[in-house]
């Protein structure tokens, strides 16, 4: 009977002490946002009370995850998306019109939680918090989001852009004209400090340097954003090279949610294993009519043409990779699996695989002397590629590092 209980006791000290992970990282971002909520005048605090009411649409219907989170089922023509001036009269597009069929066949998202799903004619959406608005004005105060640039990008139209200090990246950027992209990527979750952030990301980008307009989707730790080191669904867009225009997912009007069970910032919760098994997720990119974003074989949703300048049509640059970002007074997180490609790529190293180019027709295999690799840091952060053994005529790009160094 002795023994019976300490197998049952034993069984249960790996739950228990996953949940109590789970509840350090919840309290330990609370302190912080109460923090940061403290040092925020009564003025700012009135004026973020006025634009969650703004952000925030009254729900037919909500959920509570177990990371915290509040998603709100919001009727599909009242959603933030519509505030922004120029989609007023805007007509909602439920899936891209000429994308074939075959695209949304295959796999479909495995971490969705099986309770969560909103009525017909509403559509999910993470609710914005007090604390998500003061995190994310201290990001964009501090250049925590930025867009990684190549020396040669003045031959493709796109300006050259000095990183803000506190960033570094490890990408492979595509510099041909194209109308988007997809590739599959592996989830990590690197260990980041409350005030830095480590991202995986597919950019699409066209424009001048003080104009450039991009769209970008993938993975990151962001606890300034979040209150927590949890890997979440990430987008940002910009038509202004990130001085004022644009947002992290819903914080602004732009992106038109469509999808009634997946919402962009959504924990993704199957993490990859260092030499272990790893879990991936297929994110694509792509032009018809609007620019679509597609998870596996669900498009979620799109950012309508009609906010960008400069991607009418199409883009000229694709790029895929990994950013950090921290405090130039600290040492930088690690980004990816925390390890070097050079280490080993076999269920070691952060990847991008099969990407392909869209054309507006199909996706092609992108050209090899139109690719360039770069890494700011490669004392902390490397990028190589690799052929596909999969796909014959793919170019694998692996990325990645420990960081630790001042940036």
């Amino acid at each position: 009977m002795e023994a019976s209980r300490l197998m049952i006791m034993s069984a249960r000290q790996p739950r228990n002490l996953v949940l109590l992970i789970m509840l350090m990282q919840i309290m330990f971002g609370l302190l912080q946002a109460v923090e940061e909520w403290q040092a925020v005048s009564e003025e700012e605090k009135l004026g973020m009370e006025r634009q969650l009411k703004i952000i925030n649409k009254s729900p037919v219907k909500s959920f509570k995850t177990d990371y915290g989170d509040i998603f709100d089922c919001i009727d599909i023509y009242k959603q933030h998306a519509f505030d922004h001036p120029l989609l007023k009269d805007h007509k909602v597009q439920m899936r891209p019109k000429h994308i074939p069929e075959s695209m949304v066949r295959g796999k479909s998202p495995r971490f969705l939680p099986k309770h969560i799903k909103c009525p017909p004619g509403s559509v999910l959406i993470k609710r914005t918090t007090q604390e998500d608005l003061i995190m994310d004005k201290k990001i964009k105060a501090l250049g925590l989001i930025n867009y990684p640039t190549s020396s040669h990008f003045n031959t493709t139209g796109v300006g050259p852009i000095d990183l803000t200090i506190g960033n570094a990246y490890a990408a492979a950027h595509y510099e041909k004209h194209n109308f988007g992209a997809k590739t599959i990527m592996n989830v990590w979750s690197p260990t980041t400090l409350s005030d830095q952030a480590s991202f995986a990301y597919l950019w699409i980008a066209n424009g001048p340097a003080d104009a450039l307009n991009v769209v970008q989707a993938g993975w990151g730790v962001q606890p300034q954003l979040f209150s927590s080191n949890y890997t979440r669904l990430l987008t940002y867009w910009t038509v202004d090279g990130y001085r004022k225009t644009g947002c992290t997912n819903y914080l602004c009007p732009g992106f038109v949610q469509v999808h009634r069970q997946i919402s962009l910032g959504m924990v993704l919760n199957q993490i990859s294993i260092y030499n272990g098994t790893q879990s991936d997720i297929e994110i694509a990119i792509l032009r018809d009519g609007e620019w679509w974003l597609k998870l596996f074989n669900q498009f979620i949703g799109y950012w309508p043409q009609k906010l960008f300048y400069y991607m009418y049509g199409g883009a000229n640059v694709a790029v895929w990779g990994g950013m950090a970002a921290s405090p130039t007074n600290e040492l930088s997180p690690p980004m990816g699996s925390g390890h070097f490609p050079k280490d080993g790529h076999q269920n070691k190293s952060a990847y991008f695989k099969q990407t392909r180019i869209w054309d507006n027709v199909n996706f092609v295999d992108p050209e090899a002397d139109k690719l360039v690799l770069s890494a700011t840091r490669p004392d902390c952060y490397g990028s190589e590629t690799a052929p596909d053994d999969a796909a014959p005529n793919a170019i694998d790009f692996f990325y990645g590092g420990p960081g630790q160094c001042n940036l």
